[in-house]
């Protein structure tokens, strides 16, 4: 069995996977910026056994690089992604929403294939 913490690490990995695949397919780019670092507060909704796990924790981001994503609640972690790890992962996902639509996103929304769903919202410090 999948440790939860594990899970949502997976779940965000995918998320940013389809952002960065998303930008890169629609005619006008979502005006990602070439760094970011903040916050952010994820909830994890496991559909099959009705659980929602948080965590917390501090992002880093540097667009056509790599993203970073530390994890300080419930379990400290940190989870290094490149950008051909994230776009392997992009098939987990039914449908990714941003909030604002352009720009850098203050909260992501998803849904999985398999029923689960990921909510973020993040707070850009730089």
């Amino acid at each position: 069995m999948t440790q939860p913490f594990q899970v949502v690490r997976i779940g965000l990995l995918v998320v940013w996977g389809a952002l960065v695949a998303s930008a890169a397919r629609t005619p006008e780019p979502r005006d990602l910026p070439e760094s970011a670092e903040g916050t952010f507060v994820q909830r994890k909704v496991l559909a099959d056994v009705e659980v929602t796990l948080v965590s917390k924790g501090t992002f880093r981001f540097a667009r056509d690089r790599f993203f970073e994503w530390n994890t300080r609640e419930p379990v400290p972690s940190t989870f290094l992604a490149t950008l051909f790890s994230i776009r392997e992962m992009k098939d987990f996902v039914k449908k990714v929403q941003a909030h604002p639509a352009t720009g850098f996103p203050t909260r992501v929304d998803v849904s999985f294939t398999n029923g689960d769903r990921l909510e973020i919202e993040m707070v850009r410090d730089r």
